[in-house]
């Protein structure tokens, strides 16, 4: 009797660790199959799916470098639109700074974001200066009307300057990020775009 029993109860100890063992696959798996099947990336801003292309651009920066749509395809890039002059223009810049500096934790991401303003109005003298504030960071100008082009493709009105926008390898419009999303919900929202930029760059049409 003493033997059977020691038996059943070796025999339930097996069937509880297997049902264990089968429960822990299934939610691992379940968790993988989920990711695995494109759940969608979710950020604070607005995600541009498929992503978009803009038509191609020339500018300059303060120290006479040019810059056009090869200089997108090349990183990952964090743009806004802002008169230097003007608190709105500073505070574009701010938010593009603040970003940078925000996902200081992730090298990888650091690294690969180059930060670009767009002057509405030519201001050489401020546009050096603030060029100086971080290595990341941009300061362009060119003629009216191709700024006014580039703002048009981007669908960007004249009171929505401290908007920024995401652009990916490729010179793909991803994200658009509104002037109401704080510092911190903007480098979560960077963070969560390259960690999924496999998928989103994948959209592309």
């Amino acid at each position: 009797m003493l033997l059977r029993n020691r038996h059943n109860l070796w025999l339930r100890l097996v069937f509880a660790l297997g049902a264990m063992a089968l429960f822990v696959f299934g939610y691992q798996w379940g968790n993988q199959h989920q990711r695995d099947g494109g759940e969608p990336t979710r950020i604070n801003g607005v995600l541009v799916r498929p992503s978009g292309a803009i038509p191609n651009f020339a500018l300059r920066d303060p120290f006479g470098q040019a810059f056009d749509q090869g200089h997108l395809a090349e990183h990952w890039t964090l743009m806004a639109f802002g008169d230097l002059a003007q608190a709105s223009g500073q505070r574009a810049v701010q938010r593009l700074v603040d970003a940078s500096n925000r996902v200081a934790d992730q090298a990888d991401l650091r690294r690969a974001l180059q930060l670009v303003l767009v002057e509405t109005r030519d201001a050489p003298a401020l546009a050096r200066d603030f060029a100086r504030l971080s290595p990341a960071l941009r300061i362009l100008g060119g003629g009216a009307e191709e700024i006014a082009r580039l703002r048009a493709a981007l669908g960007l009105g004249e009171d929505e300057e401290p908007t920024l926008f995401v652009f990916g390898p490729g010179a793909q419009l991803i994200a658009l990020l509104p002037a109401t999303e704080t510092g911190g919900a903007v480098a979560e929202d960077l963070k969560a775009i390259f960690a999924d930029a496999a998928t989103l760059l994948a959209e592309q049409p």
